[in-house]
């Protein structure tokens, strides 16, 4: 799990540690990050099916979608896989997600800020399409650091 703390547009912090494949200390491990004022993560699921729970992360938060995720297809997912609480807060925070209008389109939320706050942060860092900015770099330093890992046998 990598975070990428911004302020305004500048690179200010990179931080990251491993969670578990299909494990259960995405929490955990971000809850231990350096993060910003407002942590904007892609989603609610890493590492396949390695979760955040929402309502035990220390920070602000937006859980961003750029397109509906599908809830049948996640839930056939989960029930064959997990028995244990990771179903029950993914499916909640998937069918409590709320469709935001930005100038760059739809996206899809779910937050502990007031909407247009969240929808103010990412508008701002929507430059270049609906992802913001904050996220896209995030994945190209994280796919950049897993092969570098991966390479070198660290991993």
């Amino acid at each position: 799990m990598l975070s990428v703390v911004f302020k305004d547009y500048d690179i200010i912090d990179i931080d990251f540690d491993f969670i578990i494949v299909d494990g259960d200390d995405g929490t955990s491990v971000l809850n231990s990050l350096q993060t910003g004022d407002v942590c904007i993560l892609d989603g609610l699921t890493f590492g396949g099916f390695n979760f955040v729970n929402p309502s035990e992360l220390k920070s602000k938060y937006i859980i961003f979608y750029s397109s509906k995720p599908n809830i049948f297809k996640i839930t056939r997912a989960l029930d064959r896989h997990f028995n244990d609480k990771r179903r029950d807060i993914i499916i909640n925070v998937i069918s409590n997600l709320t469709r935001v209008s930005t100038l760059r389109g739809d996206v899809y939320i779910y937050t502990n800020l007031d909407l247009k706050i969240a929808k103010n942060i990412i508008e701002e860092y929507q430059v270049f399409d609906r992802i913001p900015l904050p996220l896209k770099i995030a994945h190209e330093i994280s796919s950049s650091l897993s092969t570098f890992l991966l390479s070198k046998k660290i991993i």
